[in-house]
C-alpha cells in the first residue's frame, strides 16, 4: 500500500488529494474513504485503540506530507496524505490523543528535509 501511495502521489495528474480521499473520525474510530479515482481497498476503518505507532513524513514543497498509522492487529501500516479531506484534522486528533506528542509534532512540522518522525520512537 505504501508503494502504491508514493506512485499515486507522483501520478495523480494534478488532481488534489482532497478530491480523491476523505478522512473522518469520532470517539471510536477513524474512517478513510475514497471519493474518486482510487481503488476501493483505500477504504479503511481504524479503531483508536488499535493504533501502535504514528509517523509523519515531510513531503517537501511539491508533495503532500504523509501520516503513517501502524496498527496492532493486523500488523500493517495505513498511509494518509495530510492533503486528503480531513487529513489535517486527523493529525490534530492524533496529537490531542497523545498518539503524537507535542515534542515530536513540533520537531516534525519544523522539518523540511523529507524526514520521518515517529512516536513512539524506536
Amino acid at each position: 500500500m505504501i508503494e502504491r501511495l508514493a506512485k499515486w502521489l507522483r501520478s495523480r495528474g494534478g488532481k488534489p488529494a482532497n478530491q480523491m480521499l476523505a478522512v473522518e473520525f469520532d470517539d471510536a474510530e477513524i474512517r478513510v474513504r475514497v471519493l474518486e479515482g482510487l481503488e476501493p481497498d483505500w477504504n479503511q476503518t481504524i479503531a483508536w485503540s488499535n493504533i501502535r505507532r504514528v509517523c509523519w513524513q515531510d513531503g517537501g514543497m511539491l508533495s503532500s506530507d504523509l501520516i503513517y498509522i501502524s496498527l496492532i492487529e493486523p500488523d500493517r501500516v495505513v498511509a494518509v496524505p495530510t492533503e486528503a479531506r480531513g487529513g489535517h484534522e486527523l493529525f490534530g486528533a492524533l496529537c490531542e490523543r497523545n498518539l503524537f506528542p507535542e515534542h515530536v509534532w513540533r520537531r516534525a512540522l519544523a522539518d523540511t528535509s523529507g524526514g520521518m518522525h515517529c512516536w513512539p520512537e524506536q
